[in-house]
């Protein structure tokens, strides 16, 4: 069984060397939105912030790391409209082309409930694009249902 490993400040250019293909998913898909090749340098600042703050927990799969997850604590306060909420966001999850279909998605997916059981959340959301099909049937067959809709219009 695959198991992941907490990413620590020195898997920042791992997260981002991993984040390549997604961005490159991305740009391809919606390139109104993602720049098609982000500065290197400024993705693993990010990912070396991301992996520094308290509310962001990262795992990474595989010896060399093949994938990733990157989670965010999110507590929202009640309001006359809902009462408070902790959700434990998996902002990004990676696996290398290469290494899909092994486990690795599944183990990553694991390790984040995991986490949410732990930090006591009351659900886990996803973050997905409308166009990434073979992503969403995986994320259903894990279990997880969509929840609410975006919709976009230009001026």
């Amino acid at each position: 069984m695959i198991q992941p490993r907490r990413a620590t400040s020195e898997d920042a250019a791992t997260l981002a060397r991993l984040n390549a293909h997604v961005q490159d998913w991305h740009a391809a898909h919606y390139p109104d939105v993602f720049h098609a090749q982000p500065d290197p340098d400024g993705l693993i600042a990010y990912f070396a912030d991301r992996l520094a703050d308290p509310a962001c927990t990262a795992f990474v799969t595989g010896d060399p790391a093949v994938g990733y997850a990157l989670c965010v604590l999110q507590t929202r306060e009640a309001s006359v409209f809902s009462p408070t909420i902790r959700r434990l966001l998996i902002d990004h999850v990676a696996v290398a082309p290469e290494a899909r279909r092994q486990g690795h998605g599944r183990a990553l997916l694991r390790a984040a409930r995991g986490l949410a059981r732990n930090l006591a959340v009351d659900e886990i959301l996803l973050d997905t694009w409308e166009a990434n099909t073979s992503a969403h049937a995986f994320f259903r067959a894990e279990g997880f249902s969509p929840r609410r809709m975006l919709f976009r219009a230009v001026p």
